[in-house]
């Protein structure tokens, strides 16, 4: 993609490379200001930067930041998922300022089309659309967090996400990166999330959405968790019945 692509209200899509030290610098300060309690996962960012980490063989990520009058105001961290026709959106949020601009609509149409084009250089006939994850408001313990939830699914619903009927647990990281230590995180648990799909014009064409395959990608090729993992089994369990 360009590497200046203009949106609503005078905002403009920069893409971050882990090569450009004030980019970077300011993804890092943007996403810790975003989302403090994920602080410790900084370093994803940092490795999604870098196009193709190691530690994601089968995926390429991408970094966006989003300017509006020479401020940093949003943020997005997705991937192409190599091995599948569809993508996968790990974070984005926005300033609480520049909300309900339509910045979120114009970002989900810029990811498609970003999909598409890393999915054609892969070979693949295109982008069905991305998954992603979100927060239960029903297993939230206090009522602030349940309204930041709820505002959370609200946002991925307006911008055509769907909630997948499949049961998912979120691995609290990816198996055996270099860049992040089980000590860091041994404070978080694995929880029980929706799984989201935001389809691509390609996507909504689809009469019956392959799940199973929704699955093994999220599982298998984003958090690399063995096929024989618990989570893995369940989900499978609940789709085919075994």
């Amino acid at each position: 993609m360009p590497l200046d692509v203009n949106g609503p209200n005078g905002a403009v899509l920069r893409e971050v490379h882990a090569d450009d030290a004030r980019l970077l610098d300011a993804a890092c300060g943007l996403f810790t200001s975003i989302f403090p309690e994920d602080v410790r996962h900084v370093s994803y960012l940092r490795a999604c930067a870098m196009g193709r980490h190691p530690s994601h063989p089968r995926m390429v990520d991408h970094v966006w930041l989003v300017e509006q009058a020479g401020e940093w105001v949003g943020l997005r961290i997705f991937s192409s998922i190599i091995t599948r026709g569809f993508g996968y959106g790990a974070y984005v949020g926005f300033l609480p300022k520049v909300r309900g601009q339509g910045l979120g609509s114009w970002l989900v149409e810029m990811v498609h089309e970003q999909l598409e084009t890393d999915a054609r250089a892969l070979g693949k006939p295109g982008s069905i659309g991305y998954l992603g994850e979100a927060e239960r408001p029903i297993d939230c313990t206090t009522d602030e967090e349940r309204r930041k939830a709820e505002q959370r699914l609200q946002f991925h619903r307006r911008a055509g996400a769907i909630i997948l009927p499949v049961p998912f647990t979120e691995s609290v990281m990816i198996e055996g990166v270099n860049y992040l230590s089980p000590e860091a995180v041994q404070d978080e648990s694995p929880r029980s999330m929706y799984l989201l799909f935001n389809p691509s014009k390609r996507g909504r064409e689809i009469p019956n959405l392959d799940l199973v395959n929704f699955v093994l990608g999220i599982y298998l090729d984003v958090y690399l968790l063995p096929r024989q993992h618990e989570y893995v089994r369940h989900s499978l369990s609940y789709l085919l019945g075994d």
